[in-house]
């Protein structure tokens, strides 16, 4: 059996064009894949604020509860295989109608009486990092048969380049919507 001789200048080769695959699959896949827990849902906390707003509208019936927590990003930030294998329900997403400061949300469901904690990409996980003065914000709302939780992710200086660059402000729709999830215990 003959040994294969590959010449020394394609073996250069190879090994970048090996390295440089690796690194633009590690890019993507910071970009897609949520494998970061950024905070766990404080549902207690959210039942007394609920029940405080309950307890106050008494006399409106139609008042809608709704809990804004805007926690600050601390040690909860690291990788989780929960974050790949807890059940996920999405309920929507889109834009704020907020004239001033459009965000971008999306909506979770969460069944009563289940652990639930919010995962990200580690892209997002590092801007948020970066920005330790912007707190993170969820809303909580009751349903019938559970919680349904708004992630705002307040990205709202991409609607502008995408305005300018495709004619369209909701260009980075699909890259949004993959950057964050709320995941529940199965």
């Amino acid at each position: 059996m003959k040994k294969a001789i590959i010449p020394y200048k394609l073996k250069g080769r190879i090994l970048t064009i090996t390295i440089l695959l690796g690194v633009i699959s590690l890019f993507l896949m910071s970009f897609f894949t949520k494998i970061v827990r950024v905070k766990f849902v404080e549902i207690d906390f959210v039942l007394k604020k609920l029940e405080a707003q309950s307890e106050a509208q008494t006399d409106n019936p139609y008042a809608v509860p709704i809990v804004d927590v805007q926690r600050r990003i601390g040690s909860d930030i690291r990788p989780d295989p929960r974050c790949l294998f807890w059940s996920t329900t999405v309920v929507g997403k889109g834009w704020t109608n907020d004239s001033e400061d459009r965000d971008f949300f999306i909506d979770y469901y969460i069944p009563p009486d289940k652990k639930a904690m919010i995962c990200t990409t580690p892209v997002l996980a590092a801007a948020l990092i970066a920005k330790r003065d912007k707190p993170l914000l969820y809303k909580v709302y009751p349903t019938e048969y559970g919680f349904r939780v708004r992630i705002v992710e307040g990205l709202s200086e991409v609607r502008e380049p995408c305005k300018n660059w495709t004619g369209n402000a909701d260009c980075a729709n699909s890259i949004l919507s993959h950057q964050g999830i709320v995941r529940y215990e199965p």
